[in-house]
């Protein structure tokens, strides 16, 4: 219940005070499972909905809209957006840093735009990669699976004068898998990744930390035309506390892309953004924080297919700029504390946007808080948007616009009511519950009245759901956590509306979820996870539910080696998780065996 969280408010506090719904995955919690992906790390964290499409695509999401383009859900790593200005997502297998490095993961279920900015709808996802001072040495991970997947790692961690530096290495593997008729699914991907990190410090309590990588993959797609990616990025941020409170902190990064698909698609992107804030503190009970930032993307389209898809322009460039304010306000001491923010943000698609949240917490007891929260976010217009064309297929001439983008489209609006209770039973456990309502407007949709057919705003709805946790550790050695989520999702296209697709949309998230995992210190050097999920079917996908038990058992075998055996979907061959491309392609069951040298 102490432990602190950064992501509600920007700056730290205990976990059990913060007015959101925000559960923290650390880094150990990583480790025990024997997950070797971002994505199955995810799995983890209550509330929050992962489906595995195929061998390498995943959709994520929190409180819905989960699809291969969920644009609702902020992710960020060290503080970087991760992602792609395209069309405001995520392309997960991009992503996947040794995980030995995260310290921990901050999941906020629900908006946190007021502090992170436009498409922090529905949730916000913070990475946390360790310190350098903290992975001083050198490792070694090797995973292998029956089904042929494979990852290597490699980290080298020096101590310098004033600080310490890491470098890494990471190789994946993923073969093919089968779609549900039994035919191979042509989606192997191989990548590679190498970066490093380095922390310093320059005088008293001021630090400099510097990141940067080059990320390199290849994914295999029906018909021949394998897709790749790259991407490279440096960032850079400097902070300053005095008397262990914040003061000021500037980060910068820049990254430039490229997205392959030969015939059909290619991407270049420049991207470069910084963001500088202060903390205050006025009187004893006030803690005041101000911000701006600005990010600037370039883009080159070529999309030669005019049977296929295409942008019109084919190169753009887009900036954003913005400024914050949040002030929290103990408004009894350790008993009751408000915290108001709003952040105005200027886009070159929707104009300017006004982001206010209000969130209060109460505390009548060191081991009881109840919170409240009242929030607007939107999910700004991207490329996908304004500039996206649809081409009739072939044997139709070339480029016949069936469906476009329109620069009339607005930004999608949501305004979210929730409300929380934390309570903490004994020093053995708690419980965690949060209930919401959403109401959402402007939903993309296509008005087909006109031909081509416009992405427009075409719908609206809400959503309502709770959430549910509990923690139990009846003995030092031996942790349980048994979670539940409900959400109930009611899309339909305004009044008038020729939209046919919101409707149909309204059963790809399923409406409940379970979570049971107990983590059992056998001995000083045994360690077992078992994870029973639940997941409930998506009709509109023609999915059915699911129920997968995970088990991972660990050994350290010395104090530099550690050895692992993962089992992944125990007791179901395969099944499927979600739908795209008109193909549904099943899960297989693996067992993995891990290792990793310390040396």
């Amino acid at each position: 219940m102490e432990i602190d969280v950064f992501s509600v408010s920007k700056s730290s506090e205990p976990w059990r005070k913060a007015a959101a719904a925000i559960h923290v995955l650390t880094g150990d919690d990583i480790l025990r499972s024997g997950v070797t992906s971002l994505p199955d790390a995810l799995r983890l964290i209550p509330g929050v909905t992962v489906a595995q499409i195929n061998a390498h695509t995943w959709a994520v999401t929190a409180r819905g809209f989960n699809s291969t383009l969920a644009d609702k859900l902020e992710v960020l790593m060290d503080g970087r957006s991760l992602y792609t200005p395209l069309f405001s997502g995520v392309y997960w297998q991009k992503h996947n840093v040794p995980l030995t490095d995260i310290e921990r993961i901050e999941v906020i279920r629900g908006p946190g735009a007021a502090l992170w900015g436009a498409n922090a709808v529905n949730g916000v996802i913070n990475i946390v990669t360790k310190s350098a001072n903290d992975t001083i040495g050198h490792s070694l991970t090797a995973t292998m699976a029956n089904t042929g997947d494979s990852t290597t790692s490699v980290r080298g961690g020096y101590a310098l004068e004033n600080g310490a530096v890491r470098g890494y290495v990471r190789t994946d593997k993923v073969d093919d898998y089968r779609e549900r008729t039994g035919v191979v699914a042509d989606d192997s991907y191989r990548s590679s990744r190498a970066g490093f990190r380095a922390d310093f410090n320059i005088v008293g309590e001021s630090t400099l930390a510097l990141w940067g990588e080059t990320y390199r993959d290849r994914v295999d797609r029906v018909g021949g035309r394998d897709e790749e990616q790259a991407n490279d990025f440096l960032m850079a941020r400097y902070a300053l506390a005095e008397q262990g409170r914040e003061r000021y902190e500037i980060s910068a990064f820049i990254e430039k892309s490229e997205y392959d698909i030969p015939g059909l698609f290619t991407e270049q992107r420049e991207t470069f953004e910084t963001e500088a804030r202060g903390y205050f503190y006025p009187g004893e009970r006030h803690v005041l924080v101000v911000g701006g930032g600005y990010q600037v993307t370039r883009d080159d389209i070529d999309s030669p297919n005019l049977n296929s898809l295409g942008f019109v322009p084919a190169e753009a460039t887009d900036e954003t700029l913005d400024i914050y304010i949040q002030d929290t306000y103990d408004l009894i001491a350790e008993r009751l504390k408000l915290t108001a923010g709003v952040k105005a943000e200027r886009n070159d698609y929707s104009g300017l946007e006004v982001q206010p949240s209000l969130r209060m917490a109460w505390t009548p007891d060191s081991d009881t808080t109840w919170w409240a929260a009242v929030s607007r976010a939107v999910r700004i217009p991207t490329r996908l948007d304004e500039d996206f064309v649809i081409y009739a297929p072939a044997p139709a001439p070339a480029g016949i616009a069936i469906i476009r983008g329109s620069d009339e489209f607005d930004a999608e609006e949501l305004v979210a009511w929730e409300f929380g209770y934390r309570k903490s039973f004994s020093v053995r456990s708690n419980i965690d519950i949060a209930v919401f309502y959403n109401e959402y407007d402007k939903l993309r949709g296509v008005d087909s009245a006109s031909f081509p057919a416009l992405i427009s705003n075409e719908g609206e709805g809400h959503s309502s759901g709770v959430e549910v946790v509990y923690n139990w550790q009846p003995h030092e050695q031996l942790l349980a956590q048994a979670a539940y989520s409900y959400n109930h999702i009611d899309f339909e296209a305004e009044r008038g509306s020729t939209d046919t697709s919101i409707a149909n949309a309204n059963r790809n998230d399923p409406r409940h979820q379970g979570l049971l995992r107990v983590s059992w210190a056998i001995s000083p050097t045994w360690n077992l996870d078992v994870r029973y999920r639940n997941v409930s079917h998506l009709p509109d996908l023609a999915i059915d539910g699911y129920d997968a038990i995970d088990a991972s058992l660990q050994w350290q075998a010395s104090p530099d080696l550690s050895l692992g055996l993962t089992g992944r979907n125990l007791f179901d061959g395969q099944h499927a998780e979600f739908a795209a491309d008109n193909r549904i392609v099943e899960i297989p069951r693996s067992i993995q065996f891990q290792a990793t040298w310390n040396f």
